[in-house]
C-alpha cells in the first residue's frame, strides 16, 4: 500500500514587540499550529487486476489503471461502476474484490458469481490471466443500463451488451470458469497454504508431451506437487470456443468424473506460454492420469497427453 502526501505545515506566528513608557519590551510567542492534510492511499481492485473500472469517492474520481489501482482517503466510501451499471458503495481499503463490494465471504453467492462473470466477459482480449481490461466501449454501451445480479434475465441483459461491445466474448463466461479463476486469484492474494499440497504422491514428477490433434496444440506438462501441474512450451492458436485444460482417467473427457483445471483459454494465441494449473478443492492426483486441451462446446480434444514417470 502506497502512502502519499503525508507532511506537516507548521505555522509559526511572529514575535511582536510593544514599547512602553519605561522602554521595556514584551515578547509574545503564539503556540505553533500543526495542520495535517488528508492522507491519500493507493488501493487495488482484483478479480485479476481490473483496468478501466470507474471509481468515485468524495475526493477522488477516475478509472482503475492497468494494475487495478485507484486512489482514496481513510474512511471514504467508494463506488465502482461500468457505464450505468453501478455497484454498491463500500468503505474503500487497500485491496478490494467483488466479495468486498457485495459484503459477503460466500464465493458461491449468485451476485458474486454474476459480478465475476460480467468482469471477465468484458475483458477485451478474453484472457483474464494477463489482467482484465475493460475498454471505454463497455461504459458507452452500458449508459442507462442497470443490472440485477440475481435476476433470471441477467444472462440475456449482459449478452445484449456484449454483442454491442466488440470485445472477445459474445456470451458470458460460465459460472464454473469465473469462480475457478477468482479462486486462483484469492489463493495468490492470500498466499494460502493449500491443504495437503506437498510432494508425497507417487505421481509427482510424472510428465508428458501433447499429441497434436487440432489448432496447433503442443507443449509439455508435469505434475509438480500434490496440487499443481505446470504446462510449459505451450502452443495453441486460440481459435476454439469454450476451451479449457481438462483432466480425466484414460482420456475419457466426456465422463462425469472429468473436470476442468483452468479457466477458458480461447481467445489469444499462445506461443511458448506457461500455465500453472491448480487442482480444484476436493480433487486429487488419483482422479486422473491424462490431460487434454478440451473444447467443451464440441466435446473435442485439440491435444492430449498421458502422465508417465
Amino acid at each position: 500500500m502506497k502512502i502519499k502526501g503525508l507532511f506537516h505545515i507548521v505555522l509559526v506566528c511572529s514575535i511582536s514587540a510593544c514599547g512602553g513608557g519605561g522602554g521595556s519590551t514584551t515578547n509574545t510567542v503564539e503556540t505553533p499550529v500543526v495542520v495535517e492534510p488528508p492522507t491519500t492511499f493507493t488501493g487495488i481492485f482484483l478479480d485479476s487486476a481490473v483496468e478501466g473500472l470507474h471509481y468515485q469517492t468524495s475526493t477522488n474520481e477516475g478509472m482503475t489503471n492497468a494494475d487495478g489501482e485507484f486512489m482514496y482517503q481513510t474512511d471514504e466510501m467508494i463506488t465502482f461502476s461500468i457505464g450505468g451499471i453501478t455497484f454498491p458503495a463500500i468503505t474503500a481499503k487497500s485491496v478490494m474484490t467483488p466479495l468486498d463490494v457485495l459484503t459477503t465471504q460466500d464465493i458461491n453467492d449468485i451476485n458474486v458469481i454474476n459480478m465475476l462473470r460480467l468482469l471477465q466477459s468484458l475483458d477485451f482480449d478474453g484472457d483474464a490471466n494477463n489482467g482484465i481490461q475493460i475498454a471505454q466501449a463497455a461504459h458507452d454501451v452500458s449508459e442507462g443500463v442497470s443490472l440485477d445480479f440475481s435476476s433470471a434475465e441477467f444472462d440475456n441483459q449482459v449478452e445484449t451488451l456484449l454483442a454491442s461491445y466488440g470485445g472477445f466474448y459474445q456470451q458470458l463466461v460460465s459460472s464454473e470458469m469465473a469462480v475457478y479463476h477468482f479462486e486462483q486469484t484469492l489463493a495468490e492474494l492470500n498466499n494460502q497454504e493449500i491443504v495437503n499440497c506437498d510432494s508425497t504422491h507417487s505421481s509427482v514428477g510424472n510428465y508428458g508431451y501433447f499429441d497434436t490433434i487440432a489448432h496447433g496444440v503442443s507443449g509439455r506438462a508435469e505434475i509438480i506437487d500434490n496440487c499443481t501441474i505446470k504446462v510449459t512450451e505451450f502452443y495453441y492458436d486460440g481459435r476454439g470456443p469454450q476451451v479449457n485444460f481438462y483432466v480425466a482417467q484414460d482420456h475419457d473427457y466426456v465422463s462425469e468424473d472429468a473436470f476442468a483445471i483452468s479457466r477458458e483459454i480461447n481467445g489469444p494465441s499462445y506461443e511458448n506460454a506457461e500455465f500453472t494449473l491448480r487442482l480444484p478443492n476436493g480433487k486429487t492426483l488419483d482422479d486422473f492420469d491424462t490431460l487434454s486441451v478440451w473444447c467443451v462446446e464440441f466435446s473435442a480434444s485439440f491435444g492430449e497427453l498421458v502422465f508417465t514417470p
